[in-house]
């Protein structure tokens, strides 16, 4: 006799043969009830297991269209041209009372790369 484990009714009929072998020492009124306990709770078991695996299935699969769309929109940035640096006011300093001397102020602010902000948009999102 072949054993189908591809269909639901081949398992379920793989799973009864081996539990009536098992419970074969228990009397028949206890026996019956506990298989039909035993056979609920384990496809309650294997249809939980089933939702929660298409449930991270499907997470893996939206993860890797942002993965995928992030990659794209850094590759399509990398033909952008360099940022230009913002120079700030200038501003006044004295250097003695009455006289006064303008000067710039150090350019230290870097701009943030393109793909930063790509990157800052889509974490909003």
């Amino acid at each position: 006799m072949s054993i189908d484990l591809d269909s639901s009714e081949g398992r379920k009929q793989y799973l009864s043969e081996k539990l009536d072998d098992l419970l074969e020492g228990i009397n028949d009124s206890y026996g019956t009830l506990l298989m039909e306990e035993l056979l609920s709770r384990l496809e309650l078991t294997v249809k939980d297991f089933n939702d929660e695996m298409k449930v991270l299935c499907d997470q893996l699969v939206t993860k890797e269209k942002e993965r995928q769309q992030l990659l794209e929109m850094l590759k399509t940035s990398d033909g952008l041209p360099a940022p230009v640096p913002v120079q700030t006011p200038t501003t006044k300093k004295s250097t003695q009372p009455g006289e006064t001397d303008y000067f710039e102020s150090d350019g230290d602010e870097e701009e943030i790369p393109e793909w930063e902000k790509k990157l800052a948009k889509l974490e909003k999102k």
